[in-house]
């Protein structure tokens, strides 16, 4: 994945190049581009799970419902709902405050690190977007019983997920950053 603080600073029009040159503004545009990177990266990290994780569970749910797998039905509504909050807390994270002169202040340093941990998610991402395809082949090729371990297996991946998100908030708390 392309870092995306590079992309936003070498992007950067004529205004946001002054303001770079103002004394005591150019902290701010620093941070404010670490936030525009890491919003977006966020923003692709959930159109991924979005992509490869929720439609692969979809179109379990599908295939489970043609073959009247009722008893796994409720199985996968949990897991598609598990996905689609993580979904959403993702993309609308916070994103800590870095006014021109805000009370309290979030360093371009700890932006900068709440970036990389964000990036970090991408594993626990791609860990359920193995489970899910291996869900997805399972379930078509009629083997409901492998379907249903694969599905765990998604379930406590997104768990994991869970709980690195989760301390992403802790962490931004730690930092003053909301």
């Amino acid at each position: 994945m392309t870092d995306l603080r590079e992309k936003v600073a070498n992007e950067r029009g004529l205004i946001k190049k002054l303001q770079l040159a103002i004394p005591g503004f150019r902290g701010y545009r620093l941070r404010e581009d670490v936030r525009i990177a890491d919003s977006m990266l966020r923003i692709q990290l959930a159109d991924y799970l979005n992509t490869n994780v929720l439609r692969g569970l979809e179109s379990v749910r599908e295939t489970a419902g043609n073959n009247l797998e009722l008893d796994l039905m409720n199985d996968i509504a949990t897991v598609i709902s598990q996905a689609k909050t993580l979904e959403s807390r993702i993309r609308h994270a916070e994103q800590g405050y870095s006014g021109i002169s805000p009370a309290y202040h979030v360093e371009e340093a700890d932006l900068n690190e709440l970036y990389q941990y964000d990036l970090s998610l991408l594993d626990e991402i791609s860990a359920a977007t193995a489970a899910t395809q291996s869900a997805v082949a399972a379930a078509n090729s009629g083997d409901f019983s492998e379907t249903a371990v694969c599905l765990r297996e998604v379930k406590s991946d997104l768990g994991t997920l869970r709980s690195a998100f989760e301390k992403r908030i802790e962490t931004m708390a730690e930092l003053g950053a909301f």
